[in-house]
């Protein structure tokens, strides 16, 4: 199942981009909304960083998926940015493994110009590989990703106004 959220800010791509993959900054949005245990392990290959983010999330799950997993999982996220683009875009390859459940999150975060800000397009291809219930799955995990986005991009809104 497929899923693509824009989200507009107030600042050029190079100071999104640099708050986006700030290690500091990504522990205070994680801890933000709830995360606990979060470890980060960066790479910073000249400018251009691969973040390994380990965390515990708790969701709230709907009766259907209390059967199969658990409300508290560790999720490891792999944020692989690239070099700025010619027009000044970033764009930052990610995948997200939810360990125990058999699923997986796949996609892109572009940073580009726009209206004398940045616009934030995040794409993203999601999979639960569960008899019966993986397409449920899925759209529950769409439907709760999309409402998590949103909230990343107020308190990104936010510490880039702050």
């Amino acid at each position: 199942m497929r899923m693509h959220v824009t989200h507009d800010f107030d600042a050029d791509v190079e100071t999104v981009y640099a708050l986006a993959s700030d290690p500091d900054f990504i522990r205070r949005k994680y801890a933000d909304q709830g995360a606990t245990d979060i470890a980060l392990d960066t790479e910073p290959r000249g400018g251009n960083p691969k973040h390994v983010i380990k965390r515990k999330v708790t969701v709230d799950l709907p009766g259907f998926a209390k059967k199969v997993m658990s409300p508290t999982n560790t999720v490891v996220q792999t944020d692989d940015w690239a070099a700025a683009g010619p027009d000044g875009s970033r764009v930052c390859i990610y995948s997200v493994d939810v360990q125990g459940v058999p699923s997986r999150i796949n996609g892109t975060v572009t940073l580009s110009p726009h209206d004398g800000g940045t616009r934030q397009d995040i794409e993203a291809e999601v999979k639960v590989s569960i008899p019966l219930l993986g397409g449920k799955l899925e759209r529950f995990a769409v439907d709760s990703g999309t409402k998590v986005l949103e909230e990343e991009a107020a308190f990104t809104a936010a510490e880039l106004a702050g």
